[in-house]
């Protein structure tokens, strides 16, 4: 099983992450520890539901929601590896925050590299992908997703000179070639949230050079926000593959709904040739049984949600491999 890594013992408590949950925090690992660094860790979602007027005069009590946001995130980190496409390092997590009880979620390390001065340290700064739109293009709504298509984000990463990530093996690829293996992930995954603030660049304060940052924030991916019992249902309904060609994206083209490995084939047609084949190549030869191994060590995973998963992980690929070839 997948470790949980325990932020009450040794981790020092960081800030908030601005603009969100407080429990969405950085945090400091121990220095001697495989962990040491700057991690985020974001709590996986419970959510008391409302009761119906009938349960109400029944006496019930209210169903808690329980997502599966951290796992989610821990096996798409894992699935991307496998295919060989940049992504932040991801962890499963628990803490205590103050005068509450004890919660799990997942941890990414900060993809910023660290520059040292005389007597202090900071991080590259990141630009989200929104903003380097907005500089372009006056219509752009982030909230709308006007503006945000794929020939903008390929023209803004080409022009403003942009590589692939730092320390990775792509960095001296255009990087419009690795954010297009992004959507291919998305399209495997089924994760739907890739808005333009779901990706970004960082940049060298000394040099000026700018690069791609990896791939994050895979928590809607999976089936993770879905509550169990409709994962199960699609279990003993065999309705898995139906749930995946349903799989659509609203980040898009004003919001428009778009299918999932549609968004990845353009993508990778608007790619260098020997990107594409490379993407292409990762995803056909992927090995299922070492996804499904990945899949098994997620620890308390119920056997309905394990199998929905690994349905979900063959049946997306097989659509990929079928839309490409």
């Amino acid at each position: 099983m997948f470790e949980v890594v325990d932020l009450d013992d040794g981790w020092v408590r960081g800030a908030s992450e601005p603009g969100g949950d407080e429990r969405k925090r950085w945090f400091h690992g121990p220095e001697s520890s495989q962990y040491a660094g700057h991690w985020l860790f974001k709590p996986r979602t419970e959510k008391t539901l409302k009761l119906s007027k009938a349960r109400q005069v029944q006496g019930d009590s209210p169903d808690v929601l329980i997502s599966g946001e951290d796992w989610a995130e821990k096996v798409s980190y894992e699935l991307a590896l496998l295919v060989d496409l940049p992504a932040a390092e991801t962890e499963l997590a628990t803490v205590t925050p103050p005068d509450e009880h004890r919660v799990l979620g997942s941890m990414s390390r900060d993809m910023r590299p660290e520059v040292s001065e005389t007597k202090r340290s900071q991080r590259w700064p990141w630009s989200a992908g929104g903003s380097l739109v907005a500089e372009v293009d006056a219509a752009f709504d982030a909230d709308t997703c006007v503006g945000h298509t794929l020939t903008a984000v390929r023209d803004v990463l080409t022009d403003g000179g942009v590589t692939g990530p730092i320390g990775t093996r792509f960095v001296d690829w255009p990087a419009f070639d690795v954010w297009a293996g992004y959507l291919m992930l998305d399209a495997w995954i089924a994760n739907t949230d890739r808005h333009a603030h779901n990706w970004g660049v960082v940049q060298n304060p000394t040099s000026g050079a700018t690069y791609l940052g990896p791939s994050f924030d895979h928590g809607s991916a999976l089936g993770g926000v879905m509550a169990e019992a409709n994962r199960t249902k699609c279990v003993v309904d065999d309705s898995v593959a139906q749930w995946c060609a349903k799989g659509k994206s609203k980040r898009f083209y004003g919001g428009e709904p778009r299918d999932l490995v549609d968004l990845a084939v353009e993508a990778l047609s608007l790619c260098s040739p020997t990107a594409r084949t490379h993407w292409v190549t990762q995803i056909t030869a992927v090995d299922l049984a070492i996804c499904d191994s990945v899949i098994r060590r997620i620890p308390d995973m119920s056997d309905q949600t394990r199998t929905f998963v690994q349905t979900v992980v063959t049946t997306n690929r097989k659509r990929l491999c079928d839309a490409l070839h």
